[in-house]
């Protein structure tokens, strides 16, 4: 099994890296240290007691903590008591020693995670996505490899690693909890795995096969669903995303390409079917994101939290909200959507704001007044860009600007001397 360990670690971190182990005591976790060790691989270690087992959590950590000191391991501990009221244990465990162990790693820049988790884990991860009725990724199991988390042990068995242990005489802490039929997990380790192994005690093979293959099919999903996001979605400036309506019309409420939505917080895909098929300003939120179905197109957007305040400008560079210049000039030109050049004595200071509704300006080259909404109504903005737009204003709150689309013509100059405004 060492040697192995040695030639999977090596590929798994091909450099030389700084590495925090996640150690509860138990034998799997034991083990990994123990291969660490004797592979050379300095390593620090990190527990945590969640004071759930009394004295037992206790002693665990006084064992691990006597380990550390015997082996000259750098040792990190954390003790967490919390209320057993509501939700699952297990994974408000997993949650506080994950949490804790990312902290530990950007306050000393550790690298790499290593956790014990090994094949029977695996296996019953993946029978628990059957469970509990998981609809994707459901036979792939743990990743080896996920992010900052590496787990070495995958590769082995629950047997290889009591065997390991016997001959080389480790000591380990046993959690009495892991008998006890209380966690789904447990009762699957304990009642289900027993029975399918009375079935066929070569199991493990068709599991692993199983996980394989469901990878490779995985990786192929996800070579299609790139290639189809490069082509189905397009980033504008603003950063609003636009996808046409019509490439999605094919699909139906199973398909897999609407996994390109998760990323923005939406699950559903009858939900994502209702906003294709919805009339122009209907739109569909997530915690994240908001989607706008506009006339031929969707339109995705990160929410903002945004509050309706107005900046005033200064002569020179204004980096807020905008990167916005105001400066005095004796020479005017004709205005343009980057450069606006108005009269000198307008009322100060120069204010930038958002569109209000009912808003009202004079645009240059066009005949009397027109209200800004039925502005960008006649050029075409979705909501979403219409909620971007920038007004400049003189102190009295009269429009001078939609910047980077039309100047109000009460004010401009076209000689002699001007405040130029530009982006």
């Amino acid at each position: 099994m060492l040697d192995k360990f040695k030639k999977h670690i090596k590929i798994l971190l091909p450099k030389s890296n700084k590495i925090i182990v996640g150690v509860s005591g138990g034998i799997d976790s034991m083990v990994l240290s123990d291969l660490l060790i004797k592979t050379k691989i300095n390593f620090s270690i990190a527990h945590v007691n969640y004071n759930l087992r009394g004295k037992d959590s206790l002693e665990d950590e006084l064992f691990i903590k006597k380990y550390c000191k015997k082996n000259l391991i750098k040792f990190y501990s954390k003790s967490h008591h919390f209320s057993l009221n509501k939700g699952s244990i297990q994974e408000k465990c997993r949650k506080i020693r994950y949490k804790y162990f990312r902290d530990l790693c950007l306050r000393h820049r550790y690298d790499f995670i290593l956790t014990a988790h090994h094949l029977d884990d695996n296996i019953e991860t993946l029978l628990i996505n059957v469970y509990r009725g998981k609809k994707v990724d459901v036979f792939t199991g743990i990743e080896e490899v996920n992010r900052d988390v590496v787990r070495p042990l995958l590769i082995f068995s629950k047997d290889d690693i009591i065997d390991y242990a016997k001959k080389n005489k480790i000591k380990w802490r046993e959690d009495k909890s892991n008998s006890q039929n209380i966690y789904l997990r447990n009762k699957i380790r304990n009642k289900l795995i027993p029975k399918i192994k009375s079935i066929d005690p070569k199991y493990q093979i068709n599991f692993v096969d199983l996980i394989k293959k469901s990878k490779k099919q995985r990786e192929k999903n996800i070579n299609y669903l790139v290639k189809l996001e490069k082509s189905y979605f397009k980033t504008h400036k603003s950063g609003i995303i636009e996808s046409k309506k019509n490439l999605w019309k094919k699909y139906n409420v199973k398909s897999v390409e609407f996994i390109l939505f998760r990323k923005y917080g939406f699950y559903k895909n009858s939900e994502i079917i209702k906003i294709i098929n919805a009339q122009t300003g209907k739109k569909i939120v997530s915690k994240t994101h908001e989607i706008l179905s506009d006339r031929n197109s969707i339109l995705i957007k990160e929410i903002s939290i945004e509050v309706n305040k107005t900046y005033d400008l200064n002569i020179g560079v204004n980096n807020e909200p905008i990167n916005i210049i105001l400066e005095k000039s004796k020479k005017s030109q004709k205005s343009n959507k980057k450069n606006i050049y108005i009269d000198p004595d307008v009322n100060m200071p120069l204010k930038i704001r958002r569109f209000v509704s009912g808003d009202i300006f004079y645009p240059n080259g066009l005949k009397g007044k027109k209200k800004v909404s039925k502005f960008f109504k006649d050029e075409k903005l979705s909501i979403f860009e219409k909620q971007k737009k920038w007004i400049l204003t003189d102190a009295n709150n009269q429009i001078l600007w939609i910047i980077g689309m039309r100047v109000d013509r009460r004010l401009i100059k076209i000689s002699g001397e001007c405040l130029k405004v530009s982006i």
